[in-house]
């Protein structure tokens, strides 16, 4: 018997990037911020979604698999042994176990983005949906 280990790894995606997915629209992308509720309302990259939105289950099963997911978070990698914590790269991966095949993660985040000088758009907390259920744990 054969069994072949492998460590999924999320890709980057520069700025820059990120900024010619969503102007060419060639192909379905999603863009999920890893940040705290508060700091997505502070600004968040225009057509993010918070990570733990009630609807990120059902958006994502009904999406194509092959769609570009981008995930972001303030700026900074950090591992993380709590897979409940917000952070890019768990829900990063935690995107990868629900067979996504072109998931990355934007390097330098958030900062990154707002630091390049481009549109940053906000919310007000109370108008944001918050996940009902907790999700599950893959």
């Amino acid at each position: 018997m054969v069994i072949l280990l492998f460590e999924q790894k999320l890709n980057d995606i520069k700025v820059d990037e990120l900024k010619n997915i969503m102007h060419s629209r060639e192909k379905g992308y999603l863009i999920i911020d890893a940040r705290e509720i508060e700091d997505y309302c502070k600004g968040h990259i225009p057509g993010a979604i918070d990570a733990f939105d009630a609807e990120i289950e059902t958006m994502t099963s009904k999406m194509d698999k092959n769609a570009h997911v981008i995930v972001y978070g303030p700026g900074q990698w950090v591992r993380s042994e709590n897979p409940a914590d917000r952070l890019s790269g768990d829900a990063g991966i935690r995107l990868m176990k629900l067979g996504f095949k072109n998931v990355m993660e934007l390097h330098g985040g958030f900062e990154a983005w707002a630091n390049a000088g481009h549109r940053v758009d906000m919310c007000d907390q109370g108008s944001v949906k918050t996940a009902s259920r907790p999700l599950k744990k893959m």
